[in-house]
């Protein structure tokens, strides 16, 4: 468990803080409480207007339900992605998520409010939960896998010899299609969370991709080497 907390410090403790949070959540406030942190930290238009980068932050520990799959999903997103990528990209590419998907969809709930297509009331919709941030770590896990193109010393895990990385993707894979119908649900409506799920994995996507010909240009100049935010540490089998 150390050696998994000194490489993957960012999945280890986004899991633990959503586990802490989801817990008091769930077995430490009653309804009305909940109701009040639900209020607090969605990501609507008003709580973005007085605190958006703290809206950003608190909502994506926040569930409502079903904590317990999203902490799965978790796991076969976010760490495929931090050995991928290494921490601090990862990092990277799941808060341009959340920012990105955030901003965008609810920008267009503000449009549409102006236009008076939806009424001044939606400015306080609720908001919360980490699917912004899981389903682009799903997505840059099924497209770019969990094996780096410049890899850090080998030091063994079962957790990580054990899986070779062609199952981490179907993982993902699979976790996607089960969500699928949460992520796009009013996707026609232009529901907003299903907006900010799309922008979300598309960012995904794109940041990912991004990173992929970072490393093959690094690694053609002739700087492979090992990278510099991860403590050397176990690696995916290959596929």
């Amino acid at each position: 468990m150390h050696s998994i907390l000194r490489r993957y410090p960012l999945p280890t403790l986004f899991i633990a803080v959503f586990c802490a949070v989801s817990g008091v959540y769930a077995y430490g406030l009653g309804p009305g409480q909940q109701r009040l942190v639900v209020a607090n930290t969605a990501t609507n238009l008003a709580n973005l207007r007085n605190d958006p980068l703290g809206t950003m932050i608190a909502s994506a520990f926040v569930a409502e339900a079903a904590p317990w799959m999203w902490v799965a999903f978790a796991i076969v997103g976010l760490f495929p992605v931090a050995h991928r990528f290494g921490n601090v990209r990862t990092l990277v590419l799941v808060g341009a998520a959340q920012v990105v998907g955030t901003l965008i969809s609810e920008g267009l709930l503000a449009w549409r409010i102006s236009t008076g297509a939806m009424p001044t009331s939606a400015r306080y919709l609720d908001d919360v939960g980490p699917s912004y941030v899981i389903a682009s770590a799903l997505v840059a896990t099924i497209l770019y896998g969990a094996e780096p193109l410049m890899r850090t010393a080998r030091h063994g895990h079962w957790l990580f010899d054990r899986v070779p990385s062609r199952w981490w993707r179907i993982g993902a894979a699979v976790g996607l299609a089960f969500l699928a119908p949460h992520l796009f649900n009013r996707l026609d409506r232009l529901d907003v969370a299903a907006v900010g799920h799309v922008v979300a994995m598309l960012v995904g996507a794109g940041v990912g991709l991004f990173f992929v010909h970072r490393e093959r240009a690094h690694a053609g100049s002739g700087g492979a080497g090992p990278r510099t935010d991860v403590a050397p540490a176990p690696a995916f089998s290959e596929a």
